[in-house]
């Protein structure tokens, strides 16, 4: 496995942890309205007085509660993005299960507490070796299973930040209680990572996005490619004559100037 490798993966699994709280703040949002208030409607708001402007003000507050209400029959808008709850549950849901095979593949077994003896040695002294035995034992068992690098089949510890970060830790190599990746399991570690990555950067529109279009340039037939996201504008690119489209002119493939 190259470093390269693993440095993209690891950005990756940080870039999941660093962004969830975004897509929980993300999950209460709306798109912003098209096309915008203007217009004859924001003409006519000009020439009402101050009793029709309050009288307007009252029914649009009853129409929004009525718009809320889970009761009004009819259409309703979900409270919450769809798009980016998709993207939450397919992201955890993987990095759930991929945690859960690697460390039931790499995680040691934990210490067990010393089993309730039936009899102790007639020599007192093999009995109080017996006896230190059990709680040095018992005290290990405890200290394991309070442990909180170990991963954990049950429990709070179970969410997408948390398994990215566990994940990422495996992929930089810290000592533990686990033997240290084969190439099989890092490379699994890679496909999920760069994946959930990329659904999480779409769902926010945070990431560089780049395709090839099935479409030729209307110039000279060569090749086209779009490249955006990031809150950038896209822009399509010919790969034979060098001529670019951008904004609006994306959706007509009309040349810049």
């Amino acid at each position: 496995m190259t470093t390269t490798t693993i440095a993209t993966t690891e950005r990756h699994l940080f870039t999941i942890a660093h962004h969830w709280r975004d897509l929980r703040d993300h999950l209460a949002t709306r798109g912003t309205t098209w096309p915008p208030t203007m217009g004859i409607g924001t003409i006519s708001n000009r020439d009402q007085d101050d009793e029709q402007a309050e009288a307007a003000t009252w029914r649009a507050e009853a129409l929004r509660a009525l718009e809320r209400d889970p009761a009004q029959p009819g259409w309703t808008a979900a409270p919450l993005r769809l798009d980016v709850l998709d993207t939450m549950v397919t992201v955890e849901a993987g990095l759930l299960e991929l945690a859960d095979q690697t460390a039931a593949a790499v995680q040691h077994a934990p210490i067990t507490p010393a089993p309730p003896r039936r009899s102790w040695p007639d020599d007192p002294r093999a009995r109080r070796t017996a006896e230190a035995d059990d709680r040095r034992r018992n005290q290990l068992a405890l200290r394991e299973s309070k442990n909180p690098r170990r991963w954990r089949y049950t429990g709070e510890q179970r969410t997408a930040p948390l398994a990215a970060l566990w994940l990422l830790a495996r992929t930089q190599g810290v000592r533990g209680p686990w033997r240290p990746l084969t190439d099989a399991e890092q490379h699994r570690i890679d496909v999920v990572a760069r994946t959930s990555a990329d659904l999480v950067e779409r769902a926010l529109d945070v990431g560089d996005g780049h395709v090839r279009l099935a479409a030729l340039c209307p110039e000279c037939a060569g090749c086209l490619d779009m490249q955006g996201g990031g809150g950038a504008a896209p822009l399509v690119r010919c790969q034979t004559c060098g001529r670019t489209w951008g904004g609006a002119d994306v959706q007509e493939l009309r040349p810049l100037t």
